[in-house]
């Protein structure tokens, strides 16, 4: 049985989240290191993919998200780790911690405690506690932010008072277009750090809406996926993430995708919101996960419990 606080309730508070973690974190100071592997699984390690992203886009230094047991075999002891579990107790990510003990890097820990609050006092490795009584999906807020502070990205100070500011907005569309994905198959297709917003939009709309839904990005679906929609389902429907002002190339890419592959599906088309890099994702991640609680209505599901990740987690520890 799921606990805490509902997730709807948290979804709707997603600019409060994002508010309270910014003014908790003002003290917390980058590391110096120039590599940072961040390991994480789930909406925790959703924080590390858009870290890792926002380094590609913005500079300052590399980011490489890890989403997998242990480390990448080219770590080593000039890596700095850092371990996002919002639970403190994913067995994936302490796996990460382990690996990077043997190999002798430093790592920190973002986390409520649970195992990996023990074994951060257990090495000396300093913790970045975040409020308790959240479901961990609904939690990214909280994790992200401490996450952005402890990286050296460029303008990311300024990128984070935006983002705060733009959450406050009102959320526009959400109930349409739910709608218009109730009872079909969402191909949800974004760009750069909008693809890893897509992977948000698969998730919540399959954890909360407890509905199957499919993501790619652009422009690398037009190399292999788009060959596939010669045959479209019958209840397929593409939701495209965009940005203002994209490159011209990649706005022709979206116009001639849809005309060559998508000419008989529906096309629905979510703007983002700001002018930086991070506002903008994260106003899409904050409509997309608004989408998939209106979409748990209509499916008439509960959005909070997620029964299968128990059953599963309770039989890999027998």
């Amino acid at each position: 049985m799921a606990r805490g606080i509902p997730v709807e309730k948290d979804v709707a508070n997603f600019g409060a989240l994002f508010a309270t973690a910014a003014a908790a974190t003002l003290q917390l100071q980058p590391y110096s290191a120039a590599s940072i592997i961040v390991a994480g699984m789930g909406g925790s390690g959703l924080t590390g993919q858009l870290a890792q992203a926002l380094a590609e886009r913005c500079g300052g230094l590399r980011v490489s998200a890890w989403n997998d047991y242990g480390l990448p075999a080219w770590a080593d002891g000039s890596k700095h780790l850092i371990a996002v579990s919002y639970s403190g107790n994913t067995a994936e990510t302490l796996s990460s911690v382990a690996r990077a003990a043997e190999l002798g890097c430093g790592w920190d820990a973002i986390t409520t405690g649970g195992r990996l609050a023990e074994l951060a006092r257990q090495y000396g490795a300093s913790v970045t506690a975040v409020e308790p009584g959240h479901q961990p999906r609904a939690a990214l807020p909280l994790l992200l932010v401490p996450l952005l502070r402890r990286l050296t990205l460029t303008g990311i100070e300024e990128q984070i008072t935006e983002t705060a500011e733009i959450l406050t907005e009102p959320v526009s569309d959400a109930v349409a277009i739910a709608a218009q994905l109730c009872g079909k198959l969402p191909f949800i297709y974004g760009a750069s750090g909008l693809a890893t917003v897509a992977y948000r939009w698969r998730c919540q709309i399959e954890e909360n809406a407890k509905q199957l839904a499919v993501h790619h990005a652009l422009p690398e679906l037009d190399h292999n996926e788009i060959v596939g929609w010669a045959t479209p389902p019958e209840n397929a429907v593409i939701v495209a993430l965009r940005e203002p002002d994209e490159p011209p190339q990649l706005a022709s890419r979206w116009k001639t995708t849809q005309a060559v592959a998508w000419h008989d599906v529906p096309v629905i088309e979510c703007l983002a919101r700001g002018e930086s890099p991070l506002a903008r994702w994260l106003s899409l991640v904050q409509l997309g996960d608004c989408v998939s609680i209106e979409l748990a209505h209509l499916n008439r599901v509960e959005p909070t419990p997620v029964i299968v990740i128990e059953e599963l987690k309770r039989r890999l520890d027998e």
